[in-house]
């Protein structure tokens, strides 16, 4: 839908070999008759308690609702959306089932709740270009070759987490939500800004029994989707490496970076700093904070335990490194996360 003020379209194509072309640009000016203030949407999934206990975590449900929190405060400050409407979907609520019908329910309000479904779904209608979606994820995280998956409460393995066999992993990534899941459901999903931040902590540890598995955004699919729907995607670790938590924060190390330093403190308005924090400068910010942290942890137990060389050298292989996607173009209109 065309909305008030600039609309910039975009059309490219791609060759078999996934070549780009150069972008075709169309600018139509909206009138004012279709102007709306929109609604922020936010979709924050945590998962402690797992159907099977010994998958429990004990910050995500944490993590979660501090972004929530938090994000809608800021939103509620700037006063750029009519209402911030909070999906929490924790513990036995953070279902496949449940997170794919509140994505889908984004793109398509007919999207019926089923008998037993989170009344906070009930609130979610179909986005429009005014509107914000911002979806958030903490628990556990597994990839199988190069698809990535979140691991929802439900996750369909009942045995013991040490003595997993092949088939027990096809399980637990069968009842997993795919990138391809995730992907098909945001596509259709018309929002003006959108973005995902996806905390799976101890991904690497999800399913030891097989190779060492490997964290979020193993695959190019939604980083394609965050270009041609001009969606923020920030996740946790790079693809072969762990999300950790920790217990002096009460946070995993990434919800921290963004509430508790880059929102709280402000320290995310850098780049310019002038009196407000971007979407891009926020995930950044995010980006170079949390390895700067557990180095700095690190260093500390370093000292403390007096074998130098052999820990530091373990130790840089070993710190979180988040990932961020966004096109890298500057936007007609930045989504602007808060005004410290």
């Amino acid at each position: 839908p065309i909305v008030a003020g600039e609309n910039r379209l975009l059309a490219y194509a791609f060759n078999r070999d996934g070549v780009k072309s150069s972008d075709a640009v169309l600018s139509v000016t909206g009138d004012e008759s279709l102007r709306r203030k929109g609604v922020a949407y936010v979709i924050a999934c945590g998962v402690n308690q797992y159907a099977n206990s010994q998958y429990n975590l004990k910050y995500a449900v944490a993590d979660a609702t501090s972004f929530a929190e938090d994000v809608r405060a800021q939103q509620m400050k700037l006063q750029e959306y009519e209402r911030v409407e909070i999906i929490p979907l924790l513990d036995k609520d953070a279902t496949k089932a449940n997170i794919l019908l509140a994505l889908k329910r984004l793109s398509n309000a007919r999207a019926a709740l089923p008998a037993g479904a989170p009344s906070a779904l009930s609130k979610i209608q179909p986005a429009q270009p005014e509107d914000a979606v911002l979806i958030f994820f903490a628990g556990h995280g597994a990839a199988q070759g190069s698809r990535f998956y979140l691991i929802p409460h439900d996750l369909g393995y009942a045995g013991a987490r040490n003595a997993l066999t092949s088939e027990a992993v096809k399980t637990i990534l069968s009842h997993g939500v795919s990138d391809l899941e995730l992907e098909t459901a945001i596509e259709g999903v018309d929002a003006g800004q959108m973005l995902f931040v996806l905390d799976a902590c101890n991904s690497g540890q999800a399913l030891e029994a097989e190779e060492k598995r490997r964290g979020p955004m193993n695959s190019a699919g939604l980083a394609q989707l965050a270009y041609e729907k001009g969606m923020y995607i920030l996740t946790a670790a790079q693809s072969y490496q762990a999300a950790l938590e920790a217990a002096e924060l009460g946070h995993g190390y990434l919800t921290f970076a963004l509430i508790e330093d880059g929102l709280k403190r402000g320290l995310s308005d850098r780049d310019p700093k002038d009196g407000q924090s971007l979407a891009r400068e926020w995930f950044n910010y995010a980006e170079e904070r949390v390895p700067q942290m557990q180095e700095r942890e690190m260093q500390t137990r370093l000292l403390l335990d007096f074998a130098v060389n052999e820990a530091k050298a373990s130790s840089q292989r070993g710190i979180q490194r988040p990932r961020v996607f966004y096109r890298r173009e500057l936007e007609t209109h930045p989504f602007v996360v808060a005004k410290p």
